[in-house]
């Protein structure tokens, strides 16, 4: 609780208003007579920040094109369901978010999985300054594959350690996120011995925001990412542009385009195994936040990703993705 207190005494001898919120009551003055009015002491009572909630859950998939020819054909498919809450009071932030994934082409005559896993993340974010917060997280990650199916997946475990930060400067001008972290993972096979790997990691995308018109904004951002790890390295940047147009107060749309400047994937001794060139890969995006109420949201999103990855010893591979996202979000 917070208290001000005005002195007149002491402002008479300190010259100058060190407090907050002071009311002065100004002498009145009659024709006849002075009336002094005597100080007032105001106490102000502020109420300690509250915690709030919300909750989310969202479904996510991904279909690089009903069997792109990567290492089993669509042993990269996935279809990701994910829960969360979280608790705000003042300038901290605590997320879980709980998302299970299965992997595999999965449709109706296809629905079991290939390989499932549990992905939990914990989260603590704090409002550091005015225009940056800095969080830690950490996450838990376990897979299981189905050893009758036919997939290079193996049982595999994570344990993922990280610190990251985003930022609003210089009034829009440089704007973003950064991440940074560990991993520690362990591999398992029926039959074989159990193999470790471990690395480290950052991924980011930050930019300016130019307001164009009073519902149209123009976003263009650098994202960069890369994986230094015992069994591969990678290394990608994207240059990515975004154009969000608030439609009405309860719809704002947002195209994107994400095109790849460069990927190179190398293995263990550091030998280059295959590559993205620019505009080797390229993904159009088009998504959209929706008001449902006061408290009920939802961000939607398709997208179509156009990648050809050249390997080093020969060869093209058309990987196209397909991509979708469902989320409703909602605040107490």
């Amino acid at each position: 609780m917070k208290k001000s207190l005005y002195l007149l005494a002491a402002l008479s001898l300190l010259g100058t208003n060190v407090f907050a919120k002071e009311v002065v009551a100004e002498p009145v003055v009659e024709t006849s007579k002075e009336v002094v009015v005597e100080p007032v002491v105001v106490i102000e009572e502020v109420a300690a920040p509250a915690w709030s909630f919300g909750a989310r859950t969202y479904l996510e998939t991904e279909d690089f094109d009903n069997g792109s020819p990567i290492s089993g054909g669509d042993d990269e498919d996935g279809t990701f369901w994910g829960v969360g809450v979280s608790a705000t009071k003042g300038k901290l932030t605590l997320d879980l978010n709980v998302e299970r994934r299965f992997g595999g082409d999965l449709s109706l005559s296809n629905s079991d999985a290939e390989w499932e896993a549990t992905r939990v993340d914990y989260k603590v974010r704090y409002q550091l300054f005015e225009n940056q917060a800095f969080h830690l997280k950490y996450r838990n990650e376990t897979r299981v594959r189905d050893f009758s199916r036919d997939t290079y997946h193996s049982d595999w475990t994570r344990d993922r350690y990280e610190l990251g930060t985003d930022f609003n400067h210089f009034n829009g001008l440089l704007n973003g996120w950064l991440v940074a972290g560990m991993d520690r993972d362990k591999v398992s096979n029926p039959g074989e011995a159990t193999s470790r790997d471990k690395g480290w990691y950052w991924e980011g995308d930050f930019g300016p925001s130019f307001q164009l018109t009073e519902k149209l904004s123009l976003r263009p951002t650098l994202f960069t990412t890369g994986e230094m790890y015992d069994s591969y390295e990678m290394v990608e940047t994207q240059i990515r542009v975004m154009l969000p147009y608030q439609v009405n107060e309860k719809l704002t749309i947002m195209p994107r385009v994400r095109f790849t400047l460069d990927r190179t994937n190398d293995d263990a001794n550091g030998n280059k195994v295959w590559e993205y060139e620019a505009g080797d890969r390229i993904r159009y995006e088009l998504m959209a936040n929706i008001v449902i109420s006061d408290n009920l949201s939802s961000f939607v999103g398709v997208a179509y990703e156009q990648a050809d990855r050249q390997y080093v010893d020969g060869g093209t591979k058309d990987i196209d993705l397909i991509w979708s996202y469902v989320g409703l979000n909602y605040t107490f």
